[in-house]
């Protein structure tokens, strides 16, 4: 298949449901009243998807992170037959639906913080057990082709994201919940609408959602604002959808909590509400879900980050549009997050100096690990040699020292430096190699972790795999890490004219 990539384009997702806003309401409101007990059959009354074999990774106890795959179907099954929401869709007598929203939601219970990552579900990927040399298929035909276990196979092998459990829901199971909370206040800075899914809201300001329109809301793809006299269209299409759908999350998570906290009896009947609509795993047990909220007791909205891989539009050989590629490499930070790599950081996102130790130490490492990606500034021999590896680093970038210490080798020992505003890789006369593929075990050796802080004078610098001269040093000898001038950091102001930029709690 020849295509070609435009890029950051996203197409037709998600068209129908916002599901980590779903998610969100159903897991949070399920979690807090089971807790409360005597929800136990309710929980049992939950249908069950069942998956064979290691396709869900058991977890070892519930004070490890865990990895729920929200599934949002394209089912508008027990809405009025009138209802915006079921126009243009059949009911499958076989019972099937599209995996029109696919989520990862990482709840980390010792921590107390959620992660959620958005899968478009127009994306290309290989589905196992595709025929060999078939292209590559959206992966919502997964879930047309093999049900709920063929897409868990499909994302863990895809991704190598690990699955723990299952949470299926439909635009039911959404209405019904918010129409519970007693709608969910939204600030808009302008009127808005959207013809085709009959979202309205004549008024800006803080408008009160109910279940029927904040459905209207996170589903609208032709969203218009009542700016200078006339509708103008949102330019932005995707991209102002997906901040749209942002934050309805958040104000949704605001209402679930305050009901929560204030209304035990109001958590019994958000959960009744959403039962019928809902699908689990059979290994996600009431009890699991009791002892899941009791660690997360603590648990605050600005603990959620909602995560969204960057994409691409691709094209067959004719200029037609057939679906969408990451853009996003496999080790970017949100994909390491779910695998339990959360220390990880990508390697754009590392910047550090490099000090020889001696000039018997090949500059050229420095110009490998640009080529891996990382952020290198300047190059220098020191004044002072050292025999082994270290990394010193500023405060708070103990994950990115880290992380450039799995590719060198042998493993370089990690100083903090509250002093340093720069992080710097001392290469010393021990040092061997830079990999081209980060070490799994390169832990330092704790017997060869210097005593003090090296001394960081240097003799010359320049640019990133550049060369060494090794001239003398003059009384103004620079001292990397440190700041040769004073900076400012700018200001920034906030844009109120974006959807939830106040908050209406």
């Amino acid at each position: 298949m020849n295509s070609e990539l435009s890029p950051l384009l996203r197409r037709t997702w998600p068209q129908r449901l916002v599901i980590v806003a779903s998610c969100a309401l159903i897991g949070a409101v399920t979690v807090s009243a089971v807790l409360l007990g005597g929800l136990y059959e309710r929980v049992n009354d939950i249908g069950r998807v069942q998956f064979s074999g290691d396709l869900l990774v058991a977890e070892p106890d519930t004070t490890q992170p865990l990895n729920f795959l929200i599934i949002g179907l394209d089912s508008a099954l027990g809405l009025d037959p009138d209802d915006p929401a079921t126009f243009a869709r059949e009911y499958d007598p076989r019972g099937t639906h599209n995996a029109d929203s696919i989520s990862v939601v990482r709840i980390d219970p010792t921590g107390g913080q959620v992660w959620a990552l958005s899968l478009p579900r127009d994306l290309l990927v290989e589905i196992p057990g595709s025929r060999a040399g078939r292209s590559k298929l959206k992966i919502n035909a997964a879930s047309l082709i093999g049900g709920a276990p063929l897409l868990v196979e499909t994302i863990s092998a895809n991704f190598q994201i690990p699955i723990n459990h299952y949470i299926q829901l439909d635009f039911l199971a959404f209405r019904e919940v918010v129409d519970e909370l007693g709608g969910v206040s939204i600030w808009l800075p302008y009127p808005a609408r959207d013809q085709a899914t009959g979202f309205t809201a004549p008024e800006a300001g803080c408008v009160e959602l109910t279940g029927e329109s904040a459905l209207a809301f996170v589903r609208s793809r032709r969203y218009e604002e009542y700016r200078d006299g006339r509708w103008v269209t949102d330019p932005t299409s995707d991209f102002g959808r997906i901040e749209r759908q942002q934050a309805f999350i958040y104000a949704a998570l605001e209402r679930a909590v305050a009901r929560g906290a204030r209304s035990p009896m109001s958590l019994s009947a958000l959960i009744t509400a959403a039962v019928d609509s809902l699908v689990f795993d059979q290994h996600l047990t009431a009890a699991l879900l009791i002892d899941l909220a009791e660690r997360m007791t603590d648990f605050e909205i600005g603990s959620l980050e909602v995560m969204t891989p960057a994409v691409a539009d691709v094209v067959d050989e004719e200029g037609r549009w057939i679906g969408l590629e990451l853009v996003e490499d496999l080790d970017a930070r949100m994909f390491n997050v779910l695998r339990g790599q959360a220390d990880v950081i990508p390697a754009s996102e590392v910047r550090f100096d490099v000090a020889l130790s001696s000039d018997s130490v090949s500059a050229g490492d420095a110009q490998v690990l640009t080529d891996l990606g990382f952020q290198v500034g300047e190059v220098a021999v020191l004044e002072t040699p050292i025999a082994n590896s270290v990394i010193v680093y500023p405060t708070g970038q103990e994950s990115a020292a880290a992380s450039l210490g799995r590719f060198v080798y042998p493993a370089p020992a990690r100083m903090e430096d509250p002093s340093a505003t720069t992080m710097t890789l001392v290469l010393g006369e021990s040092h061997e190699a830079v990999t081209f593929f980060p070490l799994p075990d390169n832990d330092p050796d704790p017997g060869a972790t210097p005593a003090v802080l090296p001394d960081l004078r240097v003799r010359e610098t320049s640019e990133a795999g550049g060369s060494t001269t090794g001239s003398a040093v003059s009384s103004t000898t620079p001292v990397l890490g440190l700041p040769t001038s004073s900076t400012t950091v700018p200001s920034t102001a906030t844009d109120d004219a974006t959807v939830g930029a106040r908050s209406c709690s």
